[in-house]
């Protein structure tokens, strides 16, 4: 059924009318011409403080340990190790003049003596026993004399004198005959060899002693 112009203006008129009351109620209603937004996003829950979300009083952090960073001192240096004694005023190697004496002989026995010279300008010491070895031809004969035992003391030697060390052999064995001998001067580790002849049997010394 076809629709008159008058009944179609009419139902334009109450849309209008409808509209305009609808908008009057939102105005009255907050108070504004201009909608409220919300700043926060859609289906997200409001922002809250830190502080307030946070369970207990917050603790502050323990500082970290001090690492102590002083430099080694370069003044530090190794222990130093300690050197062999040598008898105060002890005679040097080089300031003696060494020789072996051969001495009279008794039944199953020969003697010699070890001497020991001062060559040097000043006076100086000796005391102990020299360490005595037969040689021939360069080698060992017989074992190292044996020490007598007899107490030994400090014996000074002036410039130009001498003090010696005798020497015992039993000579009942039936050895060769040494051509020289190996004396190494009471506390010292130089090794002189001098000639000497005298059985190479088991040699007993004494410490050195004046002449």
């Amino acid at each position: 059924m076809p629709v008159s112009p008058s009944l179609r203006s009419a139902a334009l008129t109450g849309l209008a009318v409808s509209l305009l009351l609808a908008g009057c109620t939102q105005k009255s209603a907050t108070g504004s011409d201009n909608p409220v937004v919300s700043s926060s996003p859609a289906g997200s829950a409001p922002l809250t403080s830190a502080a307030s979300s946070s369970s207990g009083p917050a603790t502050p952090s323990s500082p970290a340990p001090a690492t102590s960073t002083s430099p080694v001192s370069s003044s530090a240096s190794a222990t130093p190790q300690p050197t062999a004694t040598i008898e105060k005023g002890g005679c040097p190697t080089s300031a003696l003049s060494i020789r072996a004496i051969r001495g009279s002989g008794a039944a199953g026995h020969e003697f010699a003596f070890v001497q020991f010279s001062n060559t040097s300008t000043s006076s100086c010491t000796l005391t102990g026993y020299p360490g005595i070895q037969l040689l021939l031809a360069g080698k060992p004969l017989g074992a190292p004399a044996v020490r007598t035992g007899k107490a030994a003391s400090t014996v000074s030697i002036a410039p130009g004198t001498s003090v010696t060390a005798g020497i015992t052999d039993d000579s009942t064995c039936n050895a060769a005959i040494s051509d020289s001998v190996q004396v190494i001067p009471p506390n010292r580790t130089d090794k002189v060899v001098v000639k000497l002849q005298i059985r190479g049997c088991t040699l007993h010394v004494d410490p050195v002693a004046p002449s």
